[in-house]
């Protein structure tokens, strides 16, 4: 029974992933979650308690944010810009496969409730983690804000990525193709080399 309780609820809550990659939040609602999971919304009620509590449920236990691994050609790489150039550029990748990432991110800056504020705030301090990954390998100079660079360059990417869903041509590059993309992470790839000095890792 213990069982299929876990499986009932593993159905639900994938069928909240589902949703929200073809549709986005404004789908999400009891009866479309219970029809997706294919099981009555009673079942959901008696889980979940309601749409709110299922949907912080989502947030905490799928995995939306970002792989858990890291590419062994990342470990790979010496220098201070080169490993930033690749983070990015990775990034960009990783975003482009996680719809149900984009449509968070989308919910967030539509919409702010508790329930954006607690899934945002998971993948800030994701995003916090990482630049410090930086810092924590690297002796880098008062002058080297790499912070507001990943910032700048992290937003820009996003934005491009959620505005590429319906409007896929910005300012003459096209990224309904892959060759749009790649001119995105070849400039990327060439400011960050531009702005950032190689620095050495700490000992």
């Amino acid at each position: 029974m213990a069982r299929n309780k876990e499986d009932t609820k593993s159905r639900i809550l994938q069928a909240v992933g589902t949703l929200l990659a073809e549709s986005g939040f404004s789908s999400l609602g009891i009866n479309a979650i219970a029809r997706e999971a294919g099981v009555d919304k009673v079942l959901i009620y008696r889980y979940f308690t309601d749409l709110p509590t299922l949907l912080r449920a989502f947030g905490q236990e799928a995995n939306f944010l970002s792989s858990t691994s890291v590419p062994t050609d990342f470990d790979q790489l010496k220098s201070l810009p080169d490993m930033l150039s690749y983070a990015l550029i990775y990034y960009q990748k990783e975003l482009r496969d996680r719809p149900i990432t984009q449509e968070i991110i989308r919910w967030d800056l539509l919409e702010d409730n508790e329930l954006t504020k607690e899934l945002i705030d998971v993948r800030e301090k994701a995003r916090v983690a990482r630049t410090d990954f930086f810092y924590d390998k690297f002796d880098i100079p008062a002058d080297q804000d790499v912070t507001a660079l990943i910032t700048l360059l992290g937003s820009g990417i996003t934005y491009l990525i959620l505005r590429s869903k319906d409007r896929p041509t910005y300012a003459g590059l096209d990224f309904s193709t892959e060759d749009g993309w790649q001119r995105l992470e070849t400039i990327v790839s060439k400011i960050v080399h531009a702005v950032v000095k190689d620095t050495p890792p700490k000992l």
